[in-house]
C-alpha cells in the first residue's frame, strides 16, 4: 500500500493572488524588465490567448543567478504575505498524519521554492525553464504543469514515489483541476471559480475557503 499525498495548487488555494503575475510586476518596478520590453510581453500575450500560461519571454536573456536572488526578494515581500493561514492550517493536518505534501502549479519553480522549503513540502511540480549560458531562455522545458498535464506529471511522481492516489486528496481552485479531481481519492474545492463549484456541487465534493 502506497503513501498517503495531498496535492495542493498554489495560486488562489494556498496563496491569494497569482505568484508569476506578481513577480511580473516586480522584475518591472525594479527595472530587471523595461517597459517597452514588459508592453511587447503583453501585445503577444493578446495577440497569442492560447499560448499565454505557456509564454515565458518575459525572462528571455535574463541572468539566472541575478532573477533568482530577485524572486527570492519578491517571494519575501509580495508572496509569502499571501500564504493563506487556512491553507497553513490544512498543509500542517496532513503533515501531522504522516500525508506527503505535493505543491502542484503552474507557476515557476524557482519562485515558489521558498514556499516548498517554508512548507516542509515534499515536492514541487512547477514550471521548468530552459538555461542557456547562465541566462534563462524564456522557453519552457518539460510538459507545463496546467490542466491534463497537471495530471500526467502527478501520476509520473506517483509511480516513482509510490503514491496511493486512491486514498489522497487534492486542493485546488479551477476547472484546470478537474483532471485530477477526478483521479484522487478526496478532491477538495478551494476558494472555487464558479466552473469549478458547479462540479463540485454535482459530485458532492468538499467545498472550502481558505
Amino acid at each position: 500500500m502506497g503513501r498517503i499525498a495531498a496535492i495542493f495548487d498554489v495560486d488562489q488555494t494556498l496563496v491569494q493572488g497569482y505568484s508569476e503575475r506578481l513577480f511580473f510586476q516586480f522584475l518591472v518596478l525594479r527595472g530587471l524588465v523595461s517597459m517597452p520590453q514588459a508592453l511587447g510581453f503583453l501585445g503577444r500575450l493578446a495577440c497569442r490567448p492560447r499560448e499565454r500560461f505557456r509564454d515565458k519571454t518575459y525572462l528571455e536573456g535574463l541572468v539566472v543567478e541575478d532573477t533568482i536572488r530577485v524572486a527570492g526578494q519578491c517571494y519575501q515581500e509580495h508572496i509569502s504575505p499571501r500564504v493563506s493561514a487556512a491553507g497553513l492550517a490544512c498543509v500542517r493536518e496532513h503533515q501531522a498524519q504522516g500525508h506527503g505534501i505535493v505543491l502542484l502549479t503552474g507557476s515557476l519553480s524557482f519562485l515558489l521554492q521558498p514556499l516548498k522549503e517554508g512548507l516542509g513540502a515534499d515536492w514541487l511540480i512547477a514550471t521548468e525553464l530552459g538555461r542557456e549560458n547562465g541566462r534563462f531562455t524564456g522557453e519552457v522545458i518539460g510538459l507545463h504543469p496546467r490542466g491534463e498535464n497537471k495530471l500526467r506529471l502527478l501520476l509520473e511522481l506517483s509511480r516513482a514515489q509510490g503514491l496511493d492516489l486512491a486514498r489522497s486528496y487534492a486542493y485546488g481552485d479551477h476547472i484546470q483541476d478537474l483532471h485530477i479531481f477526478r483521479n484522487i481519492g478526496h478532491p477538495v474545492a478551494v476558494n472555487p471559480s464558479w466552473r469549478l463549484r458547479r462540479q463540485a456541487r454535482r459530485y458532492r465534493w468538499p467545498i472550502r475557503y481558505f
